[in-house]
């Protein structure tokens, strides 16, 4: 398992399940989402996705907390274009993707409970819950062999002999 999380090579063989590369591609375009509204329209997305009501707050701190906002997004962005790095041209990191978006959405799970109990159940609390269930699952595919039963040490067509 752990050679599967970090590979001796890093190149762009995959030898996990498909499914694991199919729920990769949906997490990253939700997340792109996510970190592009947060950073572009930040107040509408603190009182719309999150609830948030900035109008209750002095206009330095609804100002404040717009930028904070902005930071998270731009965080999720960064981790994203990682995410979209790997899918691409590292394939054999997707473990490795997977797990960085297990710690990230399991601590952003942690602080919904701290906000919900603060502006009640958001629409940004779904949406977090969705993507960790399709994390999770997509970090489990990846462990797993590929459908056609792949072993870890299968040598593919497009690997030369003595790369």
């Amino acid at each position: 398992m752990l050679e599967r999380i970090l590979p001796r090579t890093i190149d762009n063989t995959y030898r996990g399940h498909k499914l694991a590369i199919w729920l990769l591609v949906p997490i990253i375009l939700i997340k792109t989402a996510i970190g592009v509204t947060s950073m572009f329209i930040g107040q509408l997305t603190a009182q719309g996705a999150h609830k948030i009501p900035l109008g209750a707050f002095p206009p330095e701190a609804a100002q404040l907390l717009v930028l904070v906002l902005a930071r998270s997004g731009l965080s999720t962005l960064v981790l994203t274009l990682f995410c979209v790095l790997v899918l691409i041209r590292y394939r054999a990191m997707i473990s490795a993707a997977y797990v960085l978006l297990l710690l990230e959405h399991t601590g952003r799970a942690i602080l919904v409970l701290r906000e919900s109990a603060i502006t009640g159940a958001s629409r940004a609390t779904v949406v977090g819950l969705v993507l960790l269930f399709l994390t999770v699952v997509g970090f489990f595919a990846s462990l797993h062999g590929g459908a056609d039963g792949a072993k870890p040490n299968t040598v593919y067509p497009e690997q030369k002999a003595g790369a």
